[in-house]
């Protein structure tokens, strides 16, 4: 078990210090266990041993984002983080190691794994959470669920993106000769890559009958079952080709399958073993995200740090580190590695999206997020969530000050390019509250109402807004409304994880 205690000092030079002690689970100062600091952010790791008092010291620490591993011969490997610490920042960590009870089966202690890049945890397996209040604050939940479900969105599947090089079959379907594999095979690939995949079954599993021993074939055939929800054909389909031999894509595809079938535990570890036998950019997110979705959020910034340290400009991967930082409340560095993504791509809207879901949350607005959202705003400016995101971002900046009219002028805009766009009504509701104009700050807000999907707040707002008018019937009518759309979205959530469920995580055997 590890215990970690963390104070914050300011050193006198400009680098931090990340220092503590290393006991047993007796309680004992450990001698000459071995240390390793990671840096996520920039792929360097330092290495030290603890003293006699078991003391272990890292100096000149840049502000960043960290892993902290420590292995000693009969006890087993921990790894502890990510954390992040600011500039002139010291952290103090106390670890308890516990006993390796497999270490004496002979194993000579020389020939202990030193860390390479495997993973420091282990998936146990899965439990149902029991109270969705127990996992973030009733604020942030909501906004931690989506971005885990939406950043593992962005993972394309086992071969999803492969391009046969055919021109797109549109229309009805071409007739192929029965006794033509290559023709079957090019109609059926294409006919995947387009996403028609049950049409695409008929000619690859044509080819394949026709060239029983084409892997290409055969792949493609258990992809198409795969993506036309046919799991059972697809399982098995997977199961023969690793009989045959084992490809890093076969397992990936079999997690997928895996997936779909309920069974998060296998997948995770297929998706695992397909980034140890080929680390792609393509494995290392899939895994990571397989992690982040099932709320094993540490673990997941670790395999995310390993992908970025491959990959540095990936700009998923970086999105994956950021999502995987505000799970667990690390809201600056979430945001510093959305901005690198955004950096990395400043005309791709994804990452301004997710760092629009951290901005609504969090209780500062640093100039660099305003900055990013006005970029987003003047490269996409028919994009209505560019033009929202940059309302909020003002608004958080200027809090308390009067001048409305450039937010006002951003979530008109977004809503008439969507003019269903609840988010948009209720801020607009919120900013005509704050102007007096109590009547007009009610048809906005019914609009929200409107628009939103279990609109608790529109309704909690409304109701503070006719308590305002004295329309004390009316309040609390709406406060009632709130409680009703409040228990809705919570049973709702809690009915996403029970589906999801939870990954037990250990520490590596």
């Amino acid at each position: 078990m590890w215990l970690l205690s963390v104070q914050s000092l300011h050193a006198q030079n400009g680098g931090g210090v990340v220092e503590g002690v290393v006991r047993d689970a007796g309680k004992r100062p450990m001698a000459d266990a071995k240390v390793w600091l990671d840096d996520q952010a920039e792929g360097r790791t330092q290495a030290t041993q603890t003293d006699g008092a078991g003391h272990f010291r890292f100096g000149g620490v840049a502000a960043s984002t960290y892993m902290l591993r420590v292995h000693k011969p009969g006890y087993l490997d921990r790894a502890e983080g990510p954390f992040a610490t600011g500039r002139g920042e010291t952290k103090t960590l106390n670890l308890e190691m516990a006993e390796d009870k497999a270490s004496g089966s002979g194993k000579d202690a020389a020939q202990a794994m030193e860390y390479s890049d495997e993973p420091q945890f282990t998936v146990a397996g899965v439990t149902d959470p029991s109270n969705v209040g127990g996992h973030g604050s009733n604020v942030t939940l909501p906004t931690k669920e989506a971005l885990a479900r939406e950043t593992a969105s962005l993972g394309t599947g086992a071969a999803s993106g492969k391009n046969s090089g055919a021109a797109e079959i549109i229309g009805e379907l071409p007739r192929v000769a029965a006794n033509d594999f290559a023709e079957n095979l090019k109609v059926g690939k294409e006919l995947l890559r387009t996403g028609r995949a049950k049409d695409a079954i008929v000619y690859l599993e044509q080819a394949v009958k026709l060239k029983p021993i084409d892997y290409g074939a055969s792949y493609s055939l258990a992809v198409a079952f795969q993506k036309s929800g046919d799991r059972r054909r697809a399982d098995q389909a997977v199961e023969s080709l690793l009989a045959r031999e084992e490809r890093a894509e076969l397992h990936a595809l079999l997690a997928d399958v895996r997936e779909s079938e309920g069974q998060p535990v296998e997948a995770v570890r297929e998706y695992q073993r397909a980034a140890e036998m080929e680390p792609s950019e393509e494995n290392l997110f899939a895994w990571g995200a397989e992690l982040l979705l099932h709320h094993a959020d540490a673990p997941a910034s670790e395999v995310f740090g390993k992908g970025h340290r491959l990959y540095p400009k990936s700009v998923r991967i970086l999105v994956g580190l950021g999502s995987a930082a505000y799970a667990q409340d690390l809201n600056e560095q979430a945001a510093r590695w959305l901005l690198e993504a955004i950096g990395q791509e400043p005309t791709d809207a994804g990452p301004y999206l997710f760092l629009g879901k951290v901005q609504e949350v969090a209780k500062s607005e640093p100039r660099e997020w305003v900055e990013a959202f006005q970029r987003f705003v003047t490269l996409q400016p028919e994009n209505a969530r560019a033009h929202y995101y940059f309302a909020v971002a003002l608004e958080k900046q200027r809090r308390g000050e009067r001048d409305f009219a450039e937010r006002e002028a951003e979530l008109q805009k977004a809503l008439a390019i969507d003019p269903r766009m609840g988010d948009a009504y209720l801020k607009l509701g919120l900013l005509d509250e704050e102007k007096g104009k109590l009547a007009k700050a009610v048809v906005s807000l019914k609009k929200a109402v409107e628009y939103t999907p279990l609109p608790d707040e529109a309704h909690l707002r409304l109701a503070q807004v006719y308590r305002r008018m004295g329309e004390t019937e009316k309040a609390r009518r709406e406060s009632e409304l709130y409680e009703e759309a409040a228990v809705k979205k919570k049973e709702k959530m809690e009915r996403e994880r029970k589906e999801l469920g939870e990954f037990v995580i250990t520490g590596k055997p």
